[in-house]
């Protein structure tokens, strides 16, 4: 006769797992970014030139600008100046000599045949250099190269990296019954509450 029943309930879940993967984005094409100076002359011309200097000939025909006529009346004083405190001297000196038996008479008329020298000389008219130069024609050609710049950006790869999961969702806690299928023992029988004599 069977007096205890036992009755067992397992434990049910379910399991869930996701893989671990590896996202990887492949880029395009790389990108170039070019820039380009264009081949370039230059030329660079100065025309030939003639100087002609005629400032010496004008002065031997007495044709000068202001300046140079300043310049030659200045010279002019000087020697003037010059030749005539000579002069004084030399008469202060025959004065002093007359002592010496030198009359005033002979001073005065050597100083008057002194002023009257005359002095004939010849010159080619006009007598003045023309200066000339000559700058020659002159070309001149700069050359520059041209030149092509390629930048490229470079492209990489993206890596993303998703990590696996594991999940357990727990459906059913187990779970042990134990259910008493008799009725208690009484000692004496008679105990028993609900025991009829027989």
């Amino acid at each position: 006769m069977q007096l205890i029943r036992i009755t067992s309930q397992p434990i049910k879940y379910n399991i869930q797992t996701q893989s671990a993967r590896l996202e990887m984005e492949v880029p395009k094409l790389p990108k170039g970014e070019m820039s380009h100076d264009p081949t370039r002359i230059d030329l660079h011309t100065q025309n030939a030139r003639v100087n002609v200097d005629t400032t010496e000939l004008f002065e031997s025909l007495n044709v000068r600008s202001v300046g140079s006529w300043l310049q030659v009346f200045a010279q002019r004083g000087r020697q003037s100046v010059y030749q005539k405190i000579g002069e004084e001297v030399q008469l202060g000196n025959q004065i002093g000599e007359i002592d010496k038996g030198v009359t005033i008479a002979q001073i005065v008329q050597q100083k008057m045949m002194q002023s009257a020298d005359i002095t004939t000389y010849t010159e080619f008219i006009p007598s003045g250099k023309v200066r000339s130069s000559y700058q020659p024609y002159d070309v001149s050609l700069d050359y520059h190269a041209g030149s092509v710049e390629t930048e490229w950006q470079k492209q990489q790869n993206v890596m993303n990296y998703i990590p696996g999961k594991f999940s357990i969702e727990i459906l059913q806690y187990p779970k042990v019954s134990v259910e008493w299928l008799g009725s208690p023992t009484y000692v004496p029988p008679s105990a028993d509450p609900n025991y009829v004599e027989s």
